[in-house]
């Protein structure tokens, strides 16, 4: 991966994590990752969620994934590049993943 890549990445999660806190429950949102493909023209956020339940954090996260056409435009404001990569969010299920761990762990 190049440089400029990973400088647009680093970028993106920023502006996007900005963005991000004007949203209600914000605090329970957070940008795990960005992923930009090499031609830069698609960029992968992945969100990362933090719910009691289930249908707590696919509400929280449908509410980010929503919002795309407005992230979009506060990149395409701070980007100078010839593209703009379109944003493409998904849900970042590592947390909830080390959670189940977590309780194994303490099951033992």
């Amino acid at each position: 991966m190049s440089e400029r890549v990973r400088k647009v990445e680093s970028l993106i999660q920023q502006v996007v994590a900005a963005e991000l806190t004007q949203l209600p429950d914000a605090a329970r949102l957070t940008i795990t990752n960005v992923q930009v493909s090499p031609d830069m023209r698609n960029a992968t956020v992945w969100v990362g969620v933090v719910a009691d339940d289930e249908a707590a954090a696919t509400q929280l996260f449908t509410t980010a994934a929503n919002h795309r056409a407005a992230f979009q435009e506060a990149v395409a404001r701070q980007l100078t590049t010839k593209f703009v990569p379109r944003l493409a969010f998904e849900r970042d299920s590592g947390g909830h993943y080390a959670q189940h761990i977590t309780k194994l762990i303490r099951g033992l």
